[in-house]
């Protein structure tokens, strides 16, 4: 009965949320922040599947991104075979998207459909693990598919591929985070992200390496259900690598982000966590503010 209980509430909170967000245009396809407690690990072994909800404006481009993504994941015990001492996360991530964007002219074009899928092996190790100060120290690989949906056909502002949700490109990544909790503080943190797009034959460009650094969230737990802090982040696209249509390096772009976060407990396998973004320095590329919300369920 309880957990039936359980199951209703969960598929509630995905429903409540897909309807809000699904009236709306929508967001930086792809673009996930950190959220407070992301970093840790799971107290048992076994399937969970979290659910990523946002929308997102770009007002320098009168763009309204919005993406609903699922990622299911599975979790299994490391290398000492205790689940509380370390353990492996395999992760697929499969966005679906939907663009609407008008150009200099006021002309109106949208795209929908699926963005870049990528697949996961993650490897968490608790280091210290006492009464007020739990560490959890993890490592992750990431590998993107070239699934992305353009509007193919139309031309937009002069470029029949510009309206586009995801890459078309094989990508390959490498990610380190932590989740630190002190007492009744929380610090949930990537120092460093690294990404390499290959060369996209449908553009004929290539995205080369990019960047997230100190993509944390760090907040102060209220109480048993409910902490509350601030999320932030640099990421840093075209570092080294790029190449645009004519051959030619592609400008190093610069986003840090900053907003207030969330993280609500719904009973033990249920969270959800909020994060408001908003843009306050872009270089080279489009800026705007947001939300992104992540409900997690451990089956």
């Amino acid at each position: 009965m309880m957990k039936s209980i359980k199951m209703i509430l969960f598929l509630l909170a995905v429903i409540s949320a897909t309807l809000f967000f699904s009236g709306t245009a929508s967001a930086q396809v792809g673009f996930l922040p950190e959220f407070m407690g992301n970093a840790a690990g799971v107290d048992r072994p076994g399937f969970c599947l979290k659910f990523f909800p946002s929308y997102y404006y770009q007002h320098s481009i009168a763009a309204h991104d919005a993406e609903a993504a699922f990622e299911p994941q599975y979790f299994i015990p490391g290398f000492t075979g205790d689940i509380n001492k370390d353990q492996f996360q395999f992760a697929v991530h499969v966005p679906v998207g939907y663009r609407r964007q008008k150009d200099v002219a006021g002309s109106v074009e949208s795209v929908t459909g699926i963005g870049t899928i990528t697949t996961t092996i993650e490897y968490y190790w608790r280091m210290i693990d006492t009464e007020d100060l739990d560490f959890w120290f993890d490592n992750g690989i990431t590998v993107g598919y070239p699934t992305a949906t353009d509007n193919k056909g139309i031309s937009f502002a002069g470029n029949p591929y510009s309206m586009r949700i995801g890459g078309n490109a094989f990508t390959f990544g490498w990610y380190q985070e932590s989740m630190i909790r002190y007492k009744k503080f929380l610090l949930s943190i990537m120092p460093i992200g690294m990404t390499w797009g290959f060369y996209d034959r449908e553009t004929d460009t290539r995205g080369g390496l990019s960047l997230s650094i100190m993509n944390a969230s760090a907040g102060y737990a209220i109480n048993d259900y409910i902490s509350l802090g601030v999320n932030f982040g640099l990421l840093l696209g075209n570092v080294a690598g790029s190449q645009d249509v004519l051959k030619n390096s592609v400008p190093v772009s610069v986003r840090f982000y900053t907003g207030p976060a969330a993280l609500i407990s719904f009973l033990k396998d249920y969270a959800m966590q909020v994060g408001v973004i908003i843009d306050t320095y872009t270089k080279d590329v489009p800026r705007g503010q947001g939300i992104a919300i992540a409900l997690w369920h451990h089956f």
